[in-house]
């Protein structure tokens, strides 16, 4: 099938599936506004809708604290928190749309996929009817002792893998397994004969991905002599340690809700605090958080709260916790002026929070025994910059200078990535009084100013971007700032480190989106295009047929990564002008209606951007939220212009 020569599933799903219908069924507070939609945005909390369907573009956008958006499918993937095939397989499914068959090697991969995750199912069953045998009776013992009722045993698949060598790969061989393929889950490794069981004598916890697929387990030694307390599935088709959090099938959706997630560090502090009613909450398996994992938690929220067990290990975990948690975490590039004239500065997004327990507790004990004091300290929780600050000041023998220069040096970098200039300000004297310096002398270190290109570069590179006859060119499909930035990202490698931080938000077009998260997942698609389906293979071969301006070929590796945050950013704010344009274009005309009926609607917006209280007891429902979309417009259409004021 050929890129121009048929319509391709997507876009067939895209045009038989109404946006407006499909958002309702998980909206539905969704209200028309105009000619667009507009309702509170499902993926975080507010009070004034920013949550903007536009039925004609057959696309969504938040013009919130998400500030992304997309077409139906990538809306369905989000709120459903699935893969995009699965995104697309849902749709498909309501429209009516039988999609295109799947490749040999695609059936031949799902298929192999399929057999792992059904041997783990398997092998889960197995030894939760261990547990319960006379085999398990010192296991059962312990987890009672760790306090996992029945009820909690059941709920989270607890098992025990018994003694021996070859129990759980006779049982599964005599269902149709083969060792490779149990060799393959990770179930089993390759002995000198024969493969052998890799859990023997551990309680066994399954853990599930965030779609709540089994894809590997984690074992708890019982005998003290045994060589690892806890033992994972290794890296598998599957399963990598580094990319899963326990409990996140359960906890994510209620992070969603709660705007926030917790995370702790292990199994048993997870299934404590759901018992305890703590439900937002995941393990990060007793490693410090990953980016891959920090990552995944974003797409249920910005916003985590580190809460790790108090002994030096647990803190360690929490400082590097803290550290991928803000290397990852959601920036913006806002216009910033210094001695080189306006540049960009990249301010952080995200609420990333530390929750440090009492020496001798961790997640589990509290829950247990004083679930309201846990409680306590989780919304107590500090800002990682209040955290380093405190460790700061604990740590360093701060009557050494140089000891005063290393702390002022390491947090200078999180203080000049704060948003807000009051609280900016108040984090300057902090560091000031620490380093026993002027807040001037601050200022200056925080505001030192990057080589990046200028803003009149970045411009003129966007507007010669692409020649004008590609206009219409396949590799430019859903707008030439997506094109470009995926061409930046196919063609010069060592973009990677920048494209890896890019939200997919940012493709708006499904096949872009598609060929982004291929990228992103294999290192690259150079020696791949057989395992790309034929219209993702059509638009790679179309991109990279367009090429790069000669500007862009050149750029030294070390603009790059600017270069590809820049043309995001610019991007994000094409992309508002229209929206708001649109939504702008809706609110004028509702409001001239009701300046025509004798509606004081203008008068309420009025006094609502001047603070002046509440509407009057007799305002009309619709006039009070017209008055909240005026003064909600007003106040983007300030913020763009703000934003444009460092495009050149």
């Amino acid at each position: 099938m050929s890129y121009q020569s048929e319509m391709s599933d997507i876009e067939e799903v895209k045009s038989r599936l109404d946006i407006v219908e499909t958002v309702s069924g998980y909206v539905p507070n969704l209200r028309r506004s105009g000619r667009t939609w507009k309702a509170n945005c499902p993926f975080h909390n507010e009070r004034t809708p920013s949550f903007i369907v536009d039925p004609g573009r057959g696309s969504w956008h938040c013009f919130g604290a998400c500030a992304t958006g997309g077409d139906v499918i990538a809306f369905v993937q989000r709120i459903e928190g699935l893969g995009f095939r699965e995104a697309l397989a849902r749709c498909a499914e309501r429209a009516g749309i039988e999609l295109r068959p799947p490749s040999p090697r695609e059936r031949e991969l799902r298929d192999e996929h399929q057999r792992l995750l059904d041997a783990n199912e398997a092998a889960a069953l197995f030894w939760q009817a261990q547990l319960g045998g006379p085999a398990g009776a010192a296991a059962l013992a312990y987890a009672e002792g760790r306090g996992l009722d029945e009820a909690a045993r059941r709920e989270w698949q607890i098992g025990y893998a018994p003694e021996g060598w070859r129990a759980l790969c006779d049982h599964l061989g005599a269902r149709g397994f083969g060792a490779g393929e149990l060799v393959a889950a990770g179930l089993a490794a390759d002995g000198d004969r024969s493969p052998y069981d890799r859990f023997r004598g551990r309680l066994v916890f399954p853990i599930r991905d965030e779609r709540g697929r089994l894809v590997g387990f984690g074992g708890r030694a019982l005998d003290p002599d045994q060589p690892a307390k806890y033992l994972n599935t290794p890296r598998t088709a599957l399963f990598d340690k580094s990319a899963i959090l326990y409990g996140l099938d359960r906890g994510g959706p209620e992070a969603r809700r709660e705007d926030r997630l917790i995370v702790v560090e292990g199994y048993t502090d997870v299934i404590a605090c759901r018992q305890a009613g703590i439900a937002n909450v995941a393990a990060s398996m007793g490693t410090a958080l990953t980016e891959r994992q920090m990552r995944l938690i974003q797409r249920f929220t910005p916003n985590v709260v580190i809460a790790l067990d108090a002994d030096a290990a647990g803190l360690a975990a929490a400082e590097r916790g803290n550290e991928v948690a803000s290397g990852v975490a959601a920036w913006d590039l806002v216009p910033s002026t210094g001695q080189q004239g306006i540049s960009h500065r990249p301010e952080l997004q995200d609420d990333i929070r530390i929750a440090p327990l009492p020496a001798g507790e961790d997640p589990d004990s509290l829950a247990r025994s004083e679930p309201a004091r846990l409680r306590e300290l989780i919304e107590a929780a500090l800002p990682a910059i209040d955290h380093l600050f405190a460790a700061a000041a604990e740590g360093a023998a701060l009557e050494d200078p140089r000891a005063r220069a290393r702390a002022v040096e390491a947090l200078a970098p999180r203080v000049a990535a704060i948003a807000n200039p009051i609280v900016r300000a108040e984090y300057v004297q902090r560091l000031a009084r620490l380093g026993r310096v002027n807040e001037a002398f601050v200022g200056r270190l925080i505001q030192r100013p990057t080589p990046v290109l200028s803003s009149r570069e970045v411009a003129r590179a966007a507007r010669t971007a692409a020649p004008p006859a590609a206009a219409e060119h396949p590799g430019d499909a859903g707008g030439p700032g997506e094109a470009l930035l995926l061409r930046l990202l196919l063609l010069r490698p060592d973009c990677r480190e920048a494209g890896l931080a890019l939200d997919p938000g940012a493709f708006e077009d499904g096949a872009n989106r598609r060929l982004f998260e291929a990228w992103r997942a294999g290192g690259g698609l150079d020696g791949r295009e057989d395992e790309l389906d034929d219209d993702l293979a059509a638009r790679y071969a179309a991109l990279r047929e367009a090429g790069l301006t000669e500007a862009d070929a050149a750029m030294p590796a070390d603009q790059l990564g600017r270069r590809v945050e820049q043309t995001a950013a610019e991007l994000t704010r094409r992309r508002l002008r229209e929206r708001v344009s649109i939504e702008g274009a809706a609110v004028a005309h509702e409001s001239a209606e009701a300046r025509r009926a004798g509606r004081p609607v203008l008068d309420f917006a009025l006094r609502a951007a001047r603070g002046e209280g509440a509407l009057p007891p007799d305002a009309a429902n619709e006039d009070a939220e017209l008055a909240a979309n005026l003064v909600g417009l007003s106040k983007r259409k300030r913020e763009l212009a703000r934003g444009e004021g460092g495009t050149g």
